[in-house]
């Protein structure tokens, strides 16, 4: 019983630290909110890292004194490849707030 009960908590507790270990080198999303690119006087683009080779990419625009979304784009892919393979989506429904 006692081989039992020490070979079970040696097996959880390398499970747990492989476990840890794992979830570490996981690339998360950056928590920031993102890089922002001023394109000219009334446009800017904010591009978000949305975890593992996946970003978003929003267009904005200032009309007036009021920011309005012009589009909305999701890029993922491999972009270590050559040549880099890439995907996007574009978002459709797109609601100003």
């Amino acid at each position: 019983m006692k081989r039992f009960v020490i070979w079970t908590s040696a097996v959880l507790l390398v499970s747990a630290f492989f476990g840890t270990a794992c979830a570490q080198e996981r690339k998360l999303p950056d928590p920031t909110g993102g890089s922002v690119a001023v394109l000219d006087r009334n446009s800017f683009v904010v591009v978000r890292d949305r975890g593992p080779d996946n970003y978003s990419v929003v267009l904005y625009e200032v009309v007036k004194g009021k920011i309005r979304v012009v589009d909305a784009v999701r890029v993922s892919g491999d972009f270590t490849g050559d040549p880099p393979i890439v995907r996007y989506v574009r978002s459709r429904d797109i609601q100003e707030k």
